[in-house]
């Protein structure tokens, strides 16, 4: 059979991908590609095929010398086509496998995974899936003039590293769209990506890289179908692949670019691994509910961008917000939580801030340095409310807006003790002790420490470049601490002890838009 007619039966029309052959032998009128998930008429399909052949032939003309057919290629002397390939074809085969594998070794750099319900458009690849499957079927045409090793290396590795790059264009596609089965979708990818990589010389570790992702999607597709336990092993074999990969491409000139995309994926793989555990584990009685929380985590839409893009937009954050979403289940089960004394339906996350600060009393002989400790607050959801991240007052106790009420001659003397307005709320936060949480509800920590340090730092900034007395040493985030609260008239009412000192946040909380289990 002809190489071209045998290179392939039938092409996706919407990626470039081969069709598989158990979709080719179905009697159906309709074929689902397996590397982009798209359906399609049979028919259109082979209009596709066909048009991508007529541009195949179409190079090949171009390429070769008049005269030649490479339908009869294997009958042609082994010199002549020798010197076919090395003054004709491999020029142009050079030309455009230098581009190509550029253009995969920058999409390697990237992370190539999203944890579930999440998606990632940061990843814009060089080319479509379907330039580099047509650059794959131009190499596979003319296979057959490759006699002698150098010639052979050059196409295996053109043709591998197009089908791969291919594969991995549509992977960036499926990170872009949060939608059913397309973790099974970017297995198949992985896999393909896998065993277009060995035959690769120096790209063992990429080989590698895309075997752990392909098992870590797999784990994905089970956990998303409730099977924790199952998916358990897959993420954690494949943070061990990845973690050797990481060691391999260290000190690797080639593949280097690849490490702190590997790191990031391994930080995924820990972050899932996680999660199945917990879940497998049974902290809690609904594995639903939990993915269902999940999900809505994941489905916030943090700023990516900005002062606040580095730390939200960094995916290892969720290790943290799971911990901390893991000891909330486990409460709910019959353990504890650092709870603040008083009534109320809903703990709601606070994160409680050590505040050491100082100011100068007095005029002339009078004047001296006071130092004054104060207990801050943040909801912990702070990160979910773009007026917290523009205006820090409104995500905290703000204890500068408040001043202790003093007379002039107080300034003056150096008998002030304080320029800040903390009222009670150290005597809250001190009554935190580890407690079952009984039936009442929690709403669940979205943010971590050092976001909530940074709040803290965003707010000083602001209070110092309003009074240049303060002088302030740095915030120390103490714990998480849950205080109850009731919802009254679709809103969240905090104790008592908060005095003039509620957080504009916490005013504007909406208990249907917060996750509480």
């Amino acid at each position: 059979m002809n190489r071209l007619d045998d290179m392939v039966m039938l092409r996706c029309k919407y990626c470039g991908a081969p069709l598989d052959r158990k979709a080719l032998e179905s009697d159906s009128p309709y074929i689902t590609c397996s590397s982009c998930g798209t359906s399609q008429q049979r028919m259109d399909a082979k209009a596709y095929l066909d048009q991508m052949m007529g541009q195949i032939q179409s190079w090949i003309s171009k390429t070769i010398p008049g005269g030649f057919s490479m339908a009869q290629s294997e009958n042609v002397d082994s010199v002549a086509r020798f010197n076919i390939f090395n003054n004709n074809v491999r020029p142009r085969i050079e030309t455009e496998y230098s581009e190509y594998r550029f253009a995969t070794n920058s999409l390697l750099s990237n992370p190539l995974m999203t944890l579930p319900f999440t998606t990632d458009n940061s990843v814009v690849p060089t080319h479509t899936s379907a330039k580099a499957f047509e650059f794959n079927a131009k190499i596979k045409s003319i296979e057959a003039l490759a006699v002698d090793e150098s010639s052979k290396n050059i196409v295996v590795s053109a043709e591998e590293m197009a089908s791969a790059y291919a594969m991995l264009i549509n992977n960036t596609k499926l990170l872009h769209e949060d939608k059913p089965g397309r973790y099974i979708l970017m297995a198949n990818n992985f896999n393909e990506a896998y065993a277009a990589f060995r035959k690769i010389k120096g790209y063992g570790p990429a080989a590698d890289r895309f075997r752990a992702l392909a098992g870590i999607c797999t784990g994905c597709e089970k956990l998303l179908n409730g099977d924790s336990m199952g998916s358990l092993s897959y993420f954690e074999n494949g943070r061990a692949q990845l973690e050797k990969v990481k060691t391999a491409v260290n000190a690797d000139l080639t593949l280097g670019i690849m490490y702190q995309a590997v790191e990031m994926e391994i930080t995924q793989a820990k972050i899932l691994s996680d999660l199945a555990a917990f879940m497998t584990k049974g902290v809690a009685k609904d594995p639903l509910q939990v993915l269902n929380t999940v999900k809505g985590i994941m489905s916030f839409n943090y700023p990516k961008a900005g002062k606040w893009g580095y730390l939200l937009g960094n995916k290892g954050r969720f290790n943290e917000v799971f911990d901390n979403l893991s000891k909330v289940l486990s409460a709910k089960a019959g353990g504890t939580l650092p709870i603040v004394l008083g009534p109320g339906d809903l703990l709601v996350p606070f994160w409680d801030v050590d505040l050491k600060y100082s100011f100068q009393s007095g005029a002339a002989w009078a004047k001296k340095s006071v130092e004054v400790t104060e207990d801050l607050l943040i909801p912990a959801d702070f990160v979910v409310d773009m007026q917290c991240l523009n205006d820090p007052r409104s995500g905290l106790t703000d204890i500068f807006s408040i001043r202790p009420e003093k007379s002039i001659l107080s300034g003056i003397k150096g008998t002030e003790t304080s320029i800040s307005g903390g009222e009670g709320i150290g005597r809250l936060s001190k009554t935190a002790a580890q407690n079952y949480p009984g039936t009442r509800k929690i709403a669940v920590p979205l943010s971590t420490e050092k976001e909530a340090k940074k709040l803290v730092s965003e707010y000083l900034a602001v209070c110092t470049s309003q009074d240049s007395k303060l002088k302030l040493s740095n915030p120390y985030v103490k714990s998480l601490i849950y205080i109850p609260c009731n919802i009254i008239g679709g809103r969240v009412e905090v104790s008592n002890g908060f005095g003039k000192l509620v957080p504009e946040r916490v005013r504007r909380m909406d208990p249907s838009k917060m996750i509480i289990i």
